[in-house]
C-alpha cells in the first residue's frame, strides 16, 4: 500500500497531530516516513532593514535551527516506534508549491498534513496550503 509517507510540519499545533497519526500509519504498514518544513525565502529590502536585522546568512543560520526544533517532535516519535525517518528543511515562497514538487522529486505516496483551518478573510488573504497541496498532486 504506502511505503513513503510525508509529513509537512510547522508551527502550528495541528503539526503535531499529523505527525501523531502518520508515524501510527507508517508503524502499521511498515512504511518510512520524511519530515518536511518549509523555510521562508529571505529576501533583502534595503539599506534600512540591514541596519534592523541581521545578515541574510544569519537569518538563515536561526532558520535552520528553528527548522531542526520543528523537526524533532517528529524524529522523536518515529525512533521510539521504531519507523524509518528523514528530515528535511527546504526554503520556498509558498508552502504548498514546495510540498507538491517536494512530494513528486522524492516518491512520496502519501502526504500527512494538518490544516490551519483559517476561514473568511484570513483564508482569503493567507491562503490555504493543504487546499493546495489537495489541488495540485495526485498524492
Amino acid at each position: 500500500m504506502f511505503k513513503h509517507i510525508l509529513i509537512p510540519v510547522d508551527k502550528d499545533p495541528g503539526s503535531r497531530r499529523a505527525i501523531n497519526r502518520g508515524v501510527w500509519l507508517a508503524r502499521c504498514l511498515g512504511a518510512r516516513v520524511t519530515g518536511l518544513h518549509v523555510m521562508m525565502e529571505f529576501a533583502p529590502t534595503g539599506i534600512v532593514n540591514e541596519l534592523l536585522e541581521p545578515p541574510e546568512a544569519e537569518l538563515a543560520l536561526l532558520a535552520r535551527k528553528r527548522a531542526d526544533n520543528l523537526l524533532m517532535p517528529l524524529w522523536r516519535a518515529t525512533e521510539s516506534s521504531g519507523v524509518a525517518c528523514e528530515t528535511v528543511a527546504e526554503r520556498g515562497e509558498r508552502a504548498g508549491e514546495v510540498i507538491v514538487a517536494f512530494a513528486k522529486r522524492r516518491q512520496c505516496d502519501l502526504i500527512v498534513m494538518a490544516s490551519h483551518g483559517r476561514r473568511g478573510l484570513a483564508k482569503l488573504v493567507l491562503g490555504s496550503q493543504t487546499q493546495y497541496v489537495l489541488d495540485h498532486t495526485t498524492v
